[in-house]
């Protein structure tokens, strides 16, 4: 068939097809006319079969507007007052000179509401006429509209198809690419322009569906308002009525019972032409939806026409470059190769082309499912809104949830697109860099020709050998560049259909996601089925058989056998459970084993808690993962059946449970994780074991039968087995609960007695109930026909129940790392006391130091350990919390009244764009619990990290300090910055905040923010820390506290003094142990004149050398300073190691020095003066003995 024969037949099919749509469709809009709903193309025009109905309605509105004519002009005629002359009043008063401005006023201000009372008239007149008119013109513009929509006469089905043009466009088969993608984009274009007509209308038929109620409340006030108005122009002062005030208020009241008169006629104008409106609406939109429709298949014929075009031409041309290269085959490499390459880009234009139609054909498929689905989702939001709903509505819903698409299914094909497009991007920036390579023709000639001009074996011996090549070069070029415009022109379409498919897809899954939304906030107060009886007990039979056999219930063995012996898998997970299986009593007593070493500083350690939990973990494996096992292989098995891959997932199910149970009943073994490493209670644990034997294989049992019944028949929730399903796993769970959580004899029954977590003890009367009935209240809610509701809060019950019980094990190991963590530093606390004491008691006994010495403040680790207690039950009731509202959130309807209740919009940036963003209750409560949060992790997360930089790192007490304090204020920042964030703030609306805050720092905040700098300055560059002795003026100290404002130093004297953070930045700061604790002592001693000066250097120098607190490098080193007024000048210098050795070191030394000096004769000296006499007069002088035997001397004259 030749390319024009085949364009014909394609045309003529496509408006076969169009005709039998449009049939079809007129055939649904019938159906939908009869049912009383709207249709997608004609909506509600049942009034072309009702003529007399609209005759009826047209000489009711005849009437209508007579009266309502009539009742116009007796209310302008009795108007006292035209426009002209009330601005005739206005100039006059504006121009007065002897009227006070109060008056003027007043009076200016009566005259201009008048004023605007009959503009007022003038428009409500306008626009009755208006209505009127429209109500006038309306029934022929409908019969017009309506005779234009007709179906044609039936005419007989013509057997061969004629090729036939275009409809209504100047083009067919024979006309160029160009012009027909021209001619696309125009009627594209008209398209948009339908589409944007049919949007303003449906727009405006919600607004006339709304506006009879908001008619009748404003006739209601306007009528009230004329009233009021003519009850106080009749109160006026008969007496005044010459008054010019008087006046200028009766016209005022006139004019606006004038006003009201005609308004309250343009609205019984307005809501006796709304239903004619109303039609000629509805049929301009159908008539709309008809040219929408007709231009649709013009621009599908347009796009398959070209579509033709384009693989024709790219078939002529794949078919060219193949012959051009084999024509080739054979001559010279240059002409071969670039023959190849040009049939490799034919071949790869081509296959763009088939991706270009697949593309496309795929965008369709996602749009008409896209309408379909949001025809559904209207449809389902009016007969909700209704309230016309029954039984069936449930069932339809449900299985309209059931085809809803699934975005995982979209995930791996939108990858796959992605890569595509890059990958297309790569191939177009290659097109690009080729064509302006080869642009030029003869240049690219003459370089690709320089090998066939070369003097080798394969240069042609003519000139016109050579020239023909040459030509041939020439061809190929040309060739070349035509193919790399057409890949261009491809690559440009192909990246353009991807990124439509990928919109249509992204807004198919926003609507389905929307949809299945809202499915979830309705279907559980939907009745799905119908409620249990004696006749659906006795039938159950029958339905076992209906849904098992017809599902090759026979086959399934031998799949099982196929699928699990070609596995690997399977067969690596078997092995494993036999091993463990056989390893189960070795196992159990490994774990045994464990349980001496606890309690013991010297051997507990996290290290065994976490392999015991490990080696619990693979007690509990080995069925659960066989069973997970065979339920993955059936799942995934290719050529399995609807039963098959419905076993499948409910054994995957059926494994979670039982994991979760299993792992459980591990964790209570006798002198298990729970017995010896969280310490509960024997006979708690022996409740739980005795409890857990009888509720695990219920609970696996009915979660494999409802799960299997519900994957098998999703339309009637699991039918009559799903019911006796849930019955069979519900009443052991009520029970266990029952039992396990009982107040005086449960689990739970110490933590009122030892009063631990009161929370929890004292609200056991809301949650224990409700625990216990729930289960109970679900089976109730399936039996009576609300399955989807009882399985849907059944799965979420259960993961409730998981995550808690997750919670509580998650406690027991953070409490029992703390108790470790805190024995374990109390023991090495202990053992560093042992040890100084020691070493201590190995030293002589010096004699008192005097003063206060300088050391390390200790870690009260109860303190620290009970506010990280305290951390741990915060943070767990706040996950607890938080894990409720998302599991719940979705299920309560109730808990969205939070994202209902908008308190204020705010701006948000997306794609550079600022967008309006809603703040609503739950954003408030958000942000409270950010809130509450950031000061719960400032105030107690500090004491958890310390503990653990104790514990793990060799960290100095000012380390410490600096890490806690640097984490607390990058929390309380974090903190800040989500609640503003969560509240709407940007900074482009706090920046005033900011400004003022920098005026506010210029004036009198500077201070402040100057010390909270140099606070952070502190605590970074660390000039001083916690710990260090310092001298800060005449003040000596050791730094005990670094805050936001001051720095805390106490004196030797153990005073404490609070010095501004500042002082230490600005002003002359002294450290003795900022980076070397290496500090020099200088002991000045002076010796008698006449004692032996080297004998008494030489026992310094001993001295220092005797004291081990003294380096020996740098060396102690001695002088003979001075010869003083009162002695012989001698000074030792000499090092320590620690600042917090230098006045017990100075002690010591004072101690043998004095020692040593003693033992040698040497004296040291007492202060002494030369007393000179004046010898002009002599003077007596007499030496007695005193009374109390120290000799005296007494001087007399």
């Amino acid at each position: 068939m030749s390319p024009p024969q085949r364009t014909a037949t394609l045309l003529a099919n496509h408006a076969s097809q169009s005709r039998i749509q449009r049939t079809e469709q007129r055939h649904v809009e019938i159906r939908f006319a009869y049912s009383g709903k709207r249709s997608p193309a004609v909506r509600r025009l049942t009034m072309r079969t009702l003529p007399f109905l609209l005759t009826a309605t047209l000489l009711w509105m005849a009437s209508l507007s007579l009266v309502g004519a009539q009742e116009t002009e007796s209310a302008l005629a009795a108007s006292p007052v035209t426009a002209e002359a009330l601005e005739s009043k206005i100039a006059e008063v504006e121009a007065a000179t002897d009227m006070p401005e109060e008056a003027k006023s007043r009076l200016i201000e009566l005259y201009r509401k008048a004023l605007s009372h009959l503009r007022t008239a003038q428009d409500n007149e306008a626009a009755a006429a208006k209505f009127e008119q429209i109500a006038e013109r309306a029934p022929a513009e409908i019969q017009a509209i309506q005779a234009a929509l007709a179906p044609p006469a039936e005419t007989e089905p013509q057997t061969e198809p004629k090729s036939v043009p275009l409809e209504g466009l100047e083009a067919d088969e024979n006309t160029p690419l160009p012009a027909l993608e021209q001619l696309l984009q125009k009627e594209q274009a008209n398209l948009n322009t339908v589409d944007a007509r049919r949007a303003d209308a449906e727009s405006r038929l919600a607004i006339l569906e709304a506006r009879p109620d908001v008619i009748g409340q404003r006739l209601a006030d306007a009528t009230q308002e004329r009233e009021e108005a003519a009850a106080q122009r009749q109160a006026l002062d008969e007496d005044d009525a010459g008054a010019v005030l008087v006046e200028a208020q009766q016209w005022e009241l006139a004019t606006r019972q004038v006003a009201l008169s005609t308004e309250i006629t343009m609205l019984n104008q307005e809501l006796s032409s709304q239903p004619l409106r109303t039609q000629l609406l509805e049929a301009k939109l159908a008539r709309d939806e008809a040219s929408a429709e007709q231009i649709g298949e013009r621009v599908g014929m347009l796009e398959e026409l070209i579509d033709l075009k384009r693989r024709q031409a790219a078939e002529q041309a794949t078919a060219k470059a193949e012959q051009t290269r084999r024509e080739l085959k054979g001559m010279h490499p240059v002409l071969v190769e670039l023959s190849e390459q040009n049939a490799a880009l034919s071949r790869d234009v081509s296959t763009m082309i088939e991706q270009v139609k697949a593309q496309d054909e795929a965008r369709q498929a996602l749009e008409q499912r896209l309408e379909q689905l949001g025809a559904d989702y209207q449809d389902a939001q009016e007969t909700l809104e209704s309230g016309e709903v029954n039984d069936d509505l449930g069932r339809i819903l449900l299985r309209q949830l059931d085809t809803l698409p699934d975005p995982r299914a979209f995930a791996e094909k939108a990858d796959q697109r992605q890569d595509e497009i890059a990958n297309l991007n790569v191939r177009r920036l290659e097109y690009r860099s080729e064509a302006r390579r080869i642009a030029d023709t003869d240049a690219t000639v003459e370089r690709l020709a320089q090998p066939l001009q070369a003097d080798d074996s394969t240069t042609p011996r003519t000139d016109q050998e050579l020239a023909a090549q040459i030509a041939k070069l020439q061809e190929l070029v040309q060739q070349r560049q035509a193919q790399l415009d057409q890949a261009l022109e491809t690559n440009r379409l192909y990246l353009g259909k991807l990124r439509e498919l990928d919109r249509a897809e992204q807004a198919l899954l926003a609507t389905a996601a929307e949809y299945d939304a809202f499915l979830g906030e309705n279907l559980p107060w939907l009745r799905n089925a119908k409620p249990i009886s004696l006749e659906d007990i006795r039938a159950l039979p029958s339905q076992l058989r209906a849904q098992f056999v017809s599902a090759d219930l026979p086959g399934l063995p031998r799949l099982i056998g196929q699928e699990l012996a070609l596995s690997p898998a399977f067969w690596f997970v078997l092995v494993g459970a036999v091993v463990l299986l056989w390893r189960r009593r070795g196992t159990i007593a490994t774990i045994n084993s464990v349980a001496p070493r606890l309690g013991k500083p010297t051997t507990d350690c996290m290290g065994h808690t976490w392999r015991v939990l490990a080696l619990t973990l693979l007690l509990a494996a080995p069925l659960p993962s066989l069973v997970g096992m065979v339920g993955w292989q059936l799942q995934s098995a290719g050529g399995g059946t609807a039963l098959s891959h419905a076993l499948g997932t409910s054994l995957i199910w059926v494994a979670l449970h039982l994991a979760i149970l299993l792992s459980l009943r591990a964790i209570c073994l006798p002198h298990g994780l729970a017995a010896a490493h969280f310490r509960w209670p024997e006979r708690n644990l022996k409740l739980l074991r005795t409890q857990l034997k009888l509720v695990i294989w219920p609970l696996a049992i009915s979660a494999l039968i409802v799960k299997l019944a519900i994957d098998l028949n999703p339309t009637d929730s699991g039918g009559t087995l799903a019911k006796l399903g849930l019955l069979l796993g519900y009443v052991p769970l009520s029970l266990f609960l029952y039992r396990v959580l009982h107040p005086q004899r449960g689990v739970l029954a110490h933590l009122r007695s030892s009063g631990a977590y009161p929370t929890v003890t004292r609200t056991y009367l809301i949650w224990y109930p409700l625990a216990v009935g729930y289960p109970l209240v679900l089976l109730a809610l399936s039996w009576t026909g609300y399955v989807y509701t009882a399985t849907a809060y059944s799965h979420l019950f259960l993961l409730t129940l998981w995550f808690l019980l997750a919670l509580a094990l998650s406690n027991a190991l953070a409490q029992r790392w703390l108790q470790v963590t805190r024995r374990r530093l109390a023991y090495d606390a202990a053992m560093e006391r042992r040890r100084a004491e020691q070493a201590e008691a190995e030293e002589e006994d010096e004699g008192d130091v005097g003063d206060l010495q300088f050391e390390e403040p200790d870690v009260d680790i109860t303190a620290l350990s009970d506010e990280t207690h305290g951390l741990i039950r915060i943070l767990i009731f706040a996950t607890a919390l938080g894990g409720l509202y998302l599991i719940w959130f979705s299920a309560l309807p109730a808990l969205r009244i939070f994202d209902d209740v908008v308190l204020w919009h705010g701006t948000v940036m997306v794609d550079g764009t600022e967008q309006s963003h809603p703040i609503t209750l739950a954003s408030l409560g958000l942000a409270l619990l950010y809130a509450i949060g950031t000061w719960v992790l400032a105030d107690r997360l500090p004491a958890l990290l310390e503990i653990v930089l104790l514990q793990r790192f060799k960290m100095t007490a000012a380390s410490r300090y600096t890490v806690t304090t640097l984490t607390t204020y990058a929390i309380i920042a974090v903190g800040v910055l989500l609640v503003l964030s969560t509240m709407g703030a940007r900074w482009s609306q706090v920046q005033w905040l900011a400004a003022a805050l920098s005026v506010g720092i210029g004036f009198g905040l500077q201070e402040i923010v100057a010390n909270f700098i140099s606070g952070l300055i502190i605590l970074f560059e660390r000039p001083i820390r916690v710990g260090d002795a310092v001298t800060v003026g005449d003040t000596d100290g050791v730094v005990t506290k670094i805050k936001i404002r001051a720095t805390t130093i106490r004196n030797w004297d153990g005073k404490e003094l609070l010095v501004p953070n500042k002082e230490f930045i600005t002003g002359r700061l002294l450290n003795w142990s900022l980076s070397d604790q290496t500090t020099r002592l200088v002991l000045a001693i002076g010796i008698a004149y006449g004692s032996p000066v080297r004998q008494a250097m030489d026992l310094l120098a001993e001295a220092a050398r005797e004291n081990a607190n003294v380096l020996d490098e740098p060396a102690p080193t001695v002088i003979f300073e001075t010869f003083g007024d009162n002695s012989l000048g001698l000074l030792l210098r000499c090092f320590v190691g620690s600042i917090d050795q230098r006045v017990s070191t100075i002690s010591a030394l004072n101690v043998v020095i004095n020692d040593k000096f003693n033992a040698a004769g040497i004296s040291i000296s007492f202060p002494q003066r030369d007393l000179h006499i004046d010898t002009i007069s002599p003077l007596r002088v007499q030496i007695e003995q005193a009374s109390h035997g120290d000799l005296g001397a007494q001087v007399s004259s």
